[in-house]
This record gives C-alpha cells, structure tokens and sequence, in this order.
C-alpha cells in the first residue's frame, strides 16, 4: 500500500505543479486524489493500529453468556 501510494502521488505531482491553463481544470481533481491518498496511507499505518492498541489496553472484550449444560442441547422426542 505505502509503494502504490507513493508512486501515484509522484506521478500527479508534475500535474499539480503545472501552470498550463489545460491542467487547471484537473489540478482540483490531482490535488483531491493525491491528499487523499496520503490522508488514508497515513491513517491505515498508524491510526488504525493506535486504535487497535488503545481498545486493547481499555479491555475491549465482550462477554457472551452461553449456557453449554446438559439442558442446552435440543430436547430429545
């Protein structure tokens, strides 16, 4: 993800530097997909796991109550 990221933000980047007429219609578009690509590289990489480790540390477990007796299984004709 970080390689493919990286590759299309430095591909757009000329296109974002250009100053032709042509390319200001699609600077809006290279601005959007270059920011956002880097926006969700950087949240998937160190967002995400910081999350994962804060609802580790709080305890973020369920508990689920199962009644697994003898009584629990299906009734028997």
């Amino acid at each position: 993800m970080l390689l493919t990221t990286l590759t299309t933000v430095a591909g757009v980047s000329p296109l974002l530097m250009e100053t032709s007429l042509q390319a200001q219609v699609l600077i809006p578009l290279v601005t959007s997909l270059a920011f956002g690509l880097a926006a969700s590289t950087f949240q998937v990489l160190f967002l995400v796991p910081a999350l994962y480790c804060i609802v580790d540390d709080y305890g973020g477990t369920v508990a689920v109550e199962t009644d697994v007796g003898p009584e629990a299984v299906a009734p028997t004709t």
